[in-house]
């Protein structure tokens, strides 16, 4: 049996490192020089040291990332100015997919003609130098939003430029985002990125990670969201990262959502401690509905504000927030300012008491609970040199399979719709090793459904547009 161990730690960084920082935009980053820059950088830039005076309240981060450093500029300053506690840098796609030539031909287009020709910040083609004066005076932590494979590059200019709070992972930027890039190469890969985000760290002002949990937000039951989050985790830790924040989406339902947030903490902590990895600072982040958003700027307002509410009763760490223009577009930086405001506002004005508790929500969560280490059960029993192998294996087996991804070693054979609560139901598992008592349990659970018919595949597509 492979479980998570610090010996799995990359002994042969160096020379994966020469060859990555060998790449002409890699622009002379020398780690001593990063090292001492990252040491000037003022404390509250730092998601570990926010997270522990956070306060009462969740910490709200928007998304924004355009191709213009002006414009990138301009974006930053606004929300900041909104509010936020962390500020956003999304990446263009491009970039996401090492097509870097692409990426920076497509900026000087941009740049040339006033207009955005890529959907996200080029980071690497605009390079650590410059990107670090987006920041400059800023006392918030930076955070650097992707869905890459392949992050390797990326994130040492990421790390270079002052962003010190990474997301992504080896499972979560590839079975939602890839199809053919294969699997173990992205584990691998993302050894690389955890492993230089240690040796970037101190005791005192770790390189934060964050995984992420809503996967193909598509009717993703939660107990596979946080298998994966977990093991996302332990893996990372492995490589030595200090601080790290575990995430799943808004399901749609209030009681799952609640339930959810009590079993990933308490079995994320559990298992980070069984494999002697005690010491990792831990962080629950809740990310907005990320499925079909409702035009109708009405409807997506009530909706932003329902799921801020929620993130306070589940007293999240911090909340990724929508806007109203969701299913219109990239929305404007005063848009997603008035988001941060409308979240703030929210989550002021009805500020939680305290834990909620009902019998459905212990049951949700016995069940949860009992579904996740079924299935990390199974995986930690799997042979297997290292843990990532054995991770790797799970996908080829249909152990751990995610609805809805385009992934090629994704088995999509689990089907799951929703019960009368909303909840999102395993209505066939497929491999994935849950027990029979709980797949029966399931099953039930659908079955009482009042709309329940036989037209299977219209029950899946009206609960994908629940919100519409």
């Amino acid at each position: 049996m492979a479980r998570p161990n610090v010996s799995a730690r990359l002994h042969d960084l160096e020379r994966q490192r020469a060859q990555v920082l060998s790449h002409p935009l890699a622009r002379g980053i020398a780690p001593d020089e990063v090292h001492r820059f990252l040491a000037t950088l003022p404390d509250q830039r730092f998601p570990s040291l926010c997270y522990a005076a956070r306060g009462a309240t969740p910490l709200i981060q928007p998304r924004g990332g355009v191709p213009l450093f002006e414009d990138q500029l301009a974006l930053t300053q606004a929300l900041s100015s909104a509010g936020a506690d962390f500020i956003p840098l999304t990446i263009d796609s491009y970039t996401r997919h090492n097509q870097y030539d692409t990426a920076t031909q497509l900026l000087k287009r941009s740049e040339e003609e006033g207009r955005s020709y890529l959907n996200g910040y080029p980071l690497v083609s605009h390079g650590h130098e410059l990107t670090r004066q987006l920041y400059v005076g800023l006392d918030k932590p930076v955070s650097l939003r992707h869905g890459t494979p392949d992050a390797r590059l990326l994130v040492e200019v990421a790390i270079a430029s002052g962003i010190v709070e990474i997301e992504g992972g080896g499972l979560c930027y590839c079975l939602p985002y890839s199809e053919g890039f294969p699997l173990d190469r992205c584990l691998l890969y993302w050894q690389y990125v955890d492993r230089v985000c240690a040796l970037y760290s101190t005791p005192q002002r770790p390189v934060h990670r964050e995984s992420f949990g809503p996967l193909s937000a598509t009717l993703v039951p939660p107990a596979i969201a946080m298998a994966i989050e977990i093991i996302e985790a332990l893996l990372a830790a492995e490589q030595g990262v200090a601080s790290f924040a575990v995430s799943f989406g808004q399901t749609g339902s209030f009681i799952q959502d609640v339930a959810t947030a009590r079993v990933l903490r308490k079995l994320a902590r559990h298992y980070l401690d069984e494999f002697g990895f005690g010491s990792m600072r831990l962080s629950l982040v809740y990310h907005q509905w990320m499925g079909q958003f409702p035009a109708q700027r009405e409807r997506a307002a009530a909706l932003i504000a329902g799921s801020a509410l929620i993130a306070g009763v589940i007293d999240a760490d911090k909340i990724v927030v929508k806007t109203v223009d969701e299913a219109l577009g990239i929305p404007r930086p005063s848009v997603n300012a008035e988001a941060v405001d409308t979240v703030r506002y929210v989550l002021r004005t009805f500020s939680a008491a305290g834990a909620i508790d009902s019998p459905t929500i212990e049951l949700e969560a016995a069940l949860l609970e009992s579904e996740v280490r079924s299935i990390l059960g199974a995986i930690f029993a799997l042979s297997g040199d290292v843990f990532w192998e054995s991770v790797y294996r799970a996908f080829q087996l249909g152990y751990l399979d995610v609805p809805f991804s385009p992934h090629a070693d994704n088995a999509n054979k689990l089907v799951s719709m929703r019960d009368g609560n909303h909840s999102i139901r395993i209505s066939d598992a497929g491999q994935v090793p849950i027990s029979a008592a709980d797949a029966a349990t399931e099953r039930r659970l659908l079955e009482a459904r009042a709309d329940r018919s036989d037209l299977t595949y219209r029950q899946m597509l009206a609960d994908i547009s629940l919100m519409v």
